[in-house]
């Protein structure tokens, strides 16, 4: 573990070495997943079966990677558990479903039309866990916004979990791809002969589903470029070193990769295990440094922590306050755990029903007001170099002389 002071030529090593870290195993990453795609366009369910043979050591013929979820029955306290977080999940994201509208000036008329995407794919990771919660945080913002077909793909020993088919089940998810890693996401992408490519696919995954996702971009849609999990807690001297600690231990234990950094502020308990610690005079030193990192989580043990909330620019989720553990968000609170990772909260967001529409603009263009403003944007036109689209719109100016 590393302690040293803001603003000190230690912590400014400390951070490049971070964001160096955050990027370091991409280049093996993405070789492989090339491979994966290549394999999967050439040859489809029999590449992904050989695949899940040489990971999950697990024969599959080709035609039997898809299949459905069965009805099953699960130990009534785990159901229990699954329908809390599908209907909490479900109450917090119903408003954010975008809404079209119409706008009209001087008889020409346009609306902005929102619309769900028809497919779907979500990745579960089923590697070392069966992330049900994952499943949950994915389906459920696609369903409110009215995705007809949601897939998930995850492993083959995960898809046979009783409880994730029950999970399935309650989602109405018809579904699932019996393949985790690159592979996966190639299928889901490009399509295979047993599964319709997706429009979109969203969920975390190891760096070798994070780099799949990324060359598959402008052929698939992607939620975010995920990597290993990040907390920040900020804590002064009224936080509970117990609880500071356990949720610094409870990220540390999605791998060896994950960053998970306390920012002490003047005389605050020091974590004993973090992978960094960073210490701040004052609030507004700590949440600078907070806001560079941009990490996946950040936590706020301190006093007036609405205050220093309000100024974090940079996070995916924010949790105010001892009783705000950041582990209940990665299952029941309500809120979403698909969030951005290795900075990228600088730009992009937690997972959400707007990650499942797509807009589109209807335009209907009144006789007045393009005699207005037809001059306008040939001037325009003509300026920029495209005379021909001056010319296009000149023609109708004329018409409705």
């Amino acid at each position: 573990m590393t302690t040293c002071r803001i603003n000190t030529p230690e912590a400014e090593a400390a951070l490049r070495e971070l964001e160096e870290r955050r990027n370091r195993s991409m280049s093996d990453a993405l070789k492989v997943a090339e491979a994966a795609i290549d394999g999967v366009r050439s040859r489809g369910d029999a590449y992904v079966a050989e695949q899940i043979e040489r990971f999950d050591k697990r024969t599959i013929a080709p035609k039997d990677i898809r299949m459905s979820p069965r009805d099953v029955a699960i130990d009534p306290a785990m159901a229990e558990a699954i329908d809390t977080a599908i209907a909490r999940v479900e109450s917090f994201h119903l408003q954010q479903l975008p809404k079209s509208y119409r706008w009209n000036n001087g008889g020409t008329e346009i609306t902005h039309r929102v619309r769900p995407l028809r497919r779907a794919g979500v990745y579960v990771p089923g590697g070392r866990a069966v992330y049900i919660s994952t499943l949950i945080m994915g389906a459920v913002p696609a369903r409110i916004a009215g995705v007809r077909d949601v897939v998930i793909a995850t492993t083959a020993g995960a898809a046979e979990r009783p409880e994730l088919q029950y999970a399935c089940r309650k989602l109405g998810i018809t579904e699932i791809y019996r393949s985790g890693g690159a592979a996966a996401i190639a299928a889901m992408a490009l399509g295979t002969e047993t599964l319709e490519r997706v429009d979109k696919i969203v969920g975390p995954g190891n760096s070798y589903v994070t780099a799949a996702k990324m060359r598959l971009i402008g052929e698939v849609g992607i939620d975010m470029t995920a990597g290993p999990t990040e907390l920040v807690v900020i804590v002064d001297d009224t936080a509970d070193a117990a609880l500071v600690q356990a949720d610094l231990d409870a990220q540390q234990e999605h791998g060896p990769d994950s960053a998970v950094i306390c920012i002490c502020i003047g005389s605050a308990p020091r974590p004993e295990r973090a992978t960094l610690t960073m210490l701040a005079q004052n609030a507004a030193e700590a949440i600078a440094i907070a806001n560079r990192i941009a990490p996946e989580h950040l936590a706020i043990q301190a006093r007036d922590a609405d205050s220093i909330a309000e100024r974090a620019e940079n996070a995916g989720a924010i949790y105010v306050g001892p009783l705000s553990p950041p582990a209940a968000g990665d299952y029941i609170l309500g809120s979403n755990h698909v969030l951005p990772t290795a900075g990228s909260a600088r730009f992009f967001s937690p997972l959400g029903v707007y990650d499942f529409v797509k807009r589109t603009n209807v335009v209907s263009v009144g006789a007045a007001d393009l005699a207005a403003i037809g001059p306008l944007a040939e001037r325009l036109a003509n300026f920029e170099g495209l005379p021909k689209h001056g010319q296009s719109v000149a023609a109708r100016t004329q018409v409705t002389k």
